[in-house]
């Protein structure tokens, strides 16, 4: 059994027993980790104390060889990002992106670039208004897949290069994004994106997250945007609007 030293993000959690819970951990060395911290829940003791969600950890975790499921050692919060919770809205957004997290990467595999994306992610999601989490949890999603290398073209037809500065557009997660009606392929009847819409990706693809997520969009732009990136999510990484977190946030 090997110990392994860690620094993570607290991504999801559920009851295991009558005193732990099994947690996964979003690490810079490891990537995606599934442990099992042992009495955590409350009327236990537990070195180290609450793990709470969306919170940076630091410490060791046990695991076996050719083990997926390993064993929370001693650790400490780094920071703390619970406060989220707090906001329903809030926490429905960010508890989606920890999702999509959860949902896209193998275990094993360090997404160092992504790491620190999703540190900063947190960090705005805590001073962010609560009007302001949405557009900034769809402009992180859009650079998700580019960190993810499916990076939609939003700016010329993917078929004859053709730019397309102002005007809306027909898009395709087969062919890699927007495309020119006289080039669709016989035989497909791609989605269709306003030109509103497609500037608001524009800016969600160009401009730093922090700079990206300050614009409001009224809901029909919201909509058109969630298709667009889902398609794209569902085609190239088999991510679904049926997410039991959007189901949370149709709800609100």
């Amino acid at each position: 059994m090997s110990q392994i030293a860690f620094r993570g993000y607290v991504i999801r959690g559920f009851s295991h027993g009558e005193t732990s819970r099994i947690i996964t951990i979003f690490t810079a060395e490891r990537g995606k980790v599934k442990c099992l911290a042992k009495g955590l829940k409350k009327g236990s003791s537990r070195k180290g104390g609450p793990i709470q969600l969306f919170s940076l950890i630091s410490g060791t975790f046990y695991l076996k060889e050719q083990a997926e499921l390993g064993t929370l050692g001693t650790y400490e919060t780094v920071n703390d990002y619970s406060q989220i919770a707090s906001d329903i809205y809030k926490f429905g957004f960010v508890s989606a992106y920890c999702e999509i997290i959860d949902k896209s990467l193998q275990p094993g595999q360090p997404q160092p670039e992504l790491f620190d994306f999703t540190g900063r992610f947190f960090a705005l999601s805590m001073k962010a208004k609560s009007e302001s989490i949405k557009t900034l949890f769809w402009a992180a999603f859009l650079k998700i897949l580019q960190m993810m290398g499916y990076d939609p073209e939003l700016d010329s037809c993917v078929s004859c290069q053709k730019p397309n500065p102002t005007h809306a557009a027909y898009y395709s997660p087969e062919l890699g994004g927007i495309i020119c009606s006289k080039d669709i392929p016989k035989g497909q009847v791609p989605a269709k994106i306003s030109a509103a819409a497609l500037g608001a990706l524009r800016q969600f693809a160009s401009l730093p997250l922090e700079e990206a997520a300050k614009s409001q969009y009224n809901s029909s732009i919201y909509k058109e945007i969630e298709r667009f990136i889902f398609s794209f999510a569902d085609y190239h990484m088999g991510l679904r609007p049926s997410l039991k977190s959007f189901k949370f946030l149709s709800q609100l």
